[in-house]
């Protein structure tokens, strides 16, 4: 791999663990078992990204993503029959600010640092939730790049292009490291050098789009520098 400038990572799936990290908090303020929390988490994960998905799709203003997540909260809780008052409702959606990094995450944003490159946060959160997820490594980001300011989500091409129009660092400089599968489309879709930590077994849905690297995690991604 040629000589990079600036590695981005993807936070909701590639850096943060959302379902280890948010059921044992629906457990607690919902009275619920584990088994019902993690399907809960997985449909509030399901519905927050639907809706920002629609957000791209009505070409209007971009819905904020802390919306998208309390409407997804709204929605799921509904169809399973739970209610939750207000003060609750809050507490939930602040708690997407305190999500934990995969155990190997933090030691991977440090070695590529280590190795003299620079690293930003390329994510579909809003800009401040986004600033509360870069708090919880100790080796920081240069960068954080929020949808917010493209006023697109992934996998739209204005959200990749991010590196370019905020730092004006070429894509080609850029290697992005990706959790999901339509976050790798959209990346290698917008020309970007791709690694794909694919913790879970996951599959590409378009082949004609895939990773440039396929990872078990992220342990492996300063080696690609």
């Amino acid at each position: 791999m040629t000589t990079l400038k600036l590695v981005t990572f993807d936070v909701y799936m590639a850096l943060l663990d959302i379902d280890g990290s948010l059921t044992p908090v629906v457990m607690d303020v919902l009275d619920l078992p584990r088994e019902s929390a993690t399907s809960f988490v997985q449909s509030w994960r399901a519905k927050q990204m639907e809706r920002a998905a629609i957000s791209n799709s009505l070409e209007r203003e971009r819905t904020s993503f802390r919306d998208a997540t309390g409407m997804a909260l709204d929605y799921v809780a509904a169809r399973n029959d739970v209610a939750i008052q207000a003060d609750t409702r809050d507490a939930l959606i602040l708690a997407w600010d305190e999500l934990q990094p995969w155990p190997e995450a933090n030691a991977a944003v440090a070695a590529v640092k280590a190795k003299g490159c620079a690293t930003a946060i390329l994510s579909n959160g809003d800009q401040d939730m986004l600033e509360a997820a870069a708090r919880t490594f100790t080796a920081g980001f240069d960068h954080i790049l929020s949808s917010e300011t493209a006023g697109k989500y992934k996998p739209h091409p204005a959200v990749y292009d991010l590196p370019t129009t905020v730092l004006g660092i070429d894509k080609g400089d850029v290697l992005h490291v990706a959790g999901s599968a339509n976050d790798v489309l959209g990346a290698v879709a917008a020309g970007m050098t791709c690694a794909w930590s694919n913790r879970h077994g996951d599959r590409i849905l378009d082949p004609r789009y895939p990773p440039t690297q396929e990872l078990p995690d992220l342990s492996g991604v300063a080696d690609l520098l």
